[in-house]
């Protein structure tokens, strides 16, 4: 289930067309765009063009780090343009034709319009629903986030571990982005029927951690299609999916004894790199940014599987009494979806780096685009 920002489906697009005129086929015809967040202002990279007559795709290409695509020798005639990053999406019918001597047609700004089915569970230590607000995931009359909100704070039981992020609470103070559903999170977790409802679920760190003994059901979740984010404390919902640490990643123990609050950290993917530098002026030095979103006593990876993990940072941390090079964020699949697991939080205040959020903006693009086919 997908859903649609209405206002954005009045794009403004210019073409040159009529039914009446006998359109030539020179094949000398190109079209041009830019994609971009549903805010109108935030570049997609690697996104897939499709240009199609019918249910016929005649051209395809992918957009670059700027969001911007080029697709060239094309006939006059009918087309429907298809971007796509994952499940977010937007499509156009066009028409080329020399009447007006127009050979080359730029789209301009494209604006992802086709949304997945999102929850985000709160957590007290993490706001992953602020990155998702910020980049246009909003009804613009109303201002509501169009994705759901699940309570994942107010249980009767206590949480499983105790921990020390209470110096640094990382809230959202968005009255908009408080709960908006009547289902919990135990609710949520207990039903398959539930799970399945929703194409990606966001579990924030500070999130209830009793509901463990329906790892299963998360597992499932994944196995069938649905892409899941988890962050820090959240990582008590992996360990029946990763097999605790045979499979993917391995979860350091004993628990939560990261220590570092930030790093010098490496981008190890080149589109990252690429997108950061080119799209927000992000401090870069040697390919290292400052992450330094991470909140005492966080948890750390001990190692992941190279074969079936895509790591995207990676820096020196403390923990445990010693320090180390580990990654922080990452990327897998399992069965028909895919996870991402990152070790650090969202931004929590202005003066913290820019490469936090936007590095959890452009992995939660890359998160959809696990989504297997």
């Amino acid at each position: 289930m997908k859903k649609s920002i209405l206002l954005l489906l009045a794009l403004s697009f210019v073409f040159a067309c009529s039914k009446d005129t006998k359109e030539t086929t020179t094949g000398d015809f190109s079209v041009s765009g830019k994609f971009l967040t549903p805010n109108g202002q935030d570049a997609v990279s690697k996104a897939k063009v499709k240009l199609s007559k019918g249910d016929v795709v005649v051209k395809e290409t992918l957009t670059n780090s700027e969001g911007e695509f080029l697709i060239s020798n094309l006939d006059a005639g009918d087309y429907q343009v298809t971007i796509s990053k994952g499940l977010f999406s937007a499509s156009q019918f066009l028409t080329l034709s020399d009447l007006d001597g127009l050979l080359d047609f730029d789209l301009e700004d494209i604006i992802i319009t086709e949304l997945p089915n999102i929850a985000v569970v709160t957590g007290s230590y993490d706001n992953i629903e602020t990155v998702l607000y910020d980049i246009g995931l909003v009804n613009p009359i109303t201002q509501a986030p169009l994705f759901d909100i699940i309570d994942g704070e107010s249980f009767g039981r206590p949480n499983t571990h105790t921990h020390n992020h209470s110096a640094e609470v990382n809230r959202t103070f968005n009255p908009l982005l408080a709960p908006n559903t009547d289902i919990s999170f135990a609710d949520l977790i207990a039903s398959p029927d539930a799970l399945a409802a929703y194409d990606i679920i966001f579990l924030n760190c500070g999130l209830d951690e009793s509901q463990t003994e329906f790892n299963a059901n998360i597992t499932n979740y994944v196995a069938n299609g649905g892409l899941l984010y988890t962050t820090d404390y959240a990582f008590v919902y992996l360990e029946d999916l990763t097999n605790g640490g045979e499979n993917y990643i391995d979860f350091y123990e004993p628990t939560r004894t990261g220590t570092s609050l930030s790093t010098e950290a490496t981008i190890v993917n080149d589109d990252l790199l690429a997108w950061l530098d080119l799209n927000f002026g992000v401090a870069i030095t040697d390919n290292t940014v400052t992450i330094d979103q991470f909140l005492p006593q966080w948890q750390v990876v001990d190692s992941y599987n190279e074969d079936t993990v895509i790591p995207w940072l990676s820096g020196t941390i403390a923990y445990d009494g010693q320090t180390e090079e580990k990654p922080l964020a990452y990327t897998f699949l399992h069965g028909n979806g895919g996870v991402l697991y990152a070790s650090f939080h969202t931004k929590n205040n202005p003066e913290q780096s820019e490469a936090v959020e936007r590095s959890i903006q452009y992995l939660v693009f890359e998160l959809s685009d696990l989504k297997q086919e």
